[in-house]
């Protein structure tokens, strides 16, 4: 079994090539929905994020509002590390299994959808890191169509992560994505077709 890590900025494209990924026959974890099952109730880490930061972040239900939760984290850095530090060892112990789950199933290529893999420390688990990359106003012009977060928070965003240079220089394979959505999904097709990596787990 072959697994990518895809990781990228935010705005850089990563949605669209993990659909284009599945599409092609692989599985695709992604890791912020990974996080939310976190956040359920009855869990450690939903537990120990109400312990941390209040009840007023749930909502009537008593379930955890990602919304409150994810402007106040994003608005103190230090807040945001408090929660990564609950919540990505809990996604890193379900991933892991998920991988050992996948290898059983005789799956072929995996790919960890993951934002923030450098950052977390999850380059690990892959075989091979790709990541996304855009020019800022092209990102700027995505967000803007897309994005309800405001300027502010799309800052503290984009300010989270460690910057497109040193992603580029720690990943195994630097994916431009700098015209339409169209040219991006044929580059990822040519890489699945032709990456020797990728040719050598489909054909085992």
């Amino acid at each position: 079994m072959f697994v990518i890590g895809l990781t990228g900025g935010i705005g850089t494209g990563k949605t669209e090539v993990t659909h284009v990924l599945r599409e092609l026959g692989a599985v695709v974890i992604e890791s912020d929905k990974v996080a939310h099952l976190s956040y359920r109730p009855g869990t450690d880490a939903y537990e120990d994020i109400i312990d941390q930061f209040g009840r007023e972040i749930l909502d009537e239900s008593g379930v955890i509002d990602r919304a409150k939760l994810g402007g106040l984290v994003f608005a103190v850095p230090e807040l945001r590390i408090h929660l990564e530090m609950i919540v990505w060892p809990a996604a890193r112990s379900w991933i892991e299994e998920r991988l050992i789950q996948e290898k059983e199933r005789g799956t072929k290529i995996v790919v960890i959808e993951v934002p923030k893999l450098f950052e977390a420390g999850w380059d690990d688990l892959a075989d091979a890191v790709w990541t996304i990359e855009a020019p800022s106003d092209l990102i700027a012009q995505r967000l803007n169509i897309r994005s309800n977060l405001g300027e502010v928070e799309k800052n503290a965003r984009v300010k989270a992560q460690i910057t497109s240079v040193e992603r580029a220089e720690r990943a195994d394979l630097l994916i431009e994505n700098t015209a339409k959505l169209a040219d991006l999904r044929e580059q990822i097709t040519n890489l699945w077709q032709t990456d020797p990596e990728i040719q050598n787990a489909n054909n085992n």
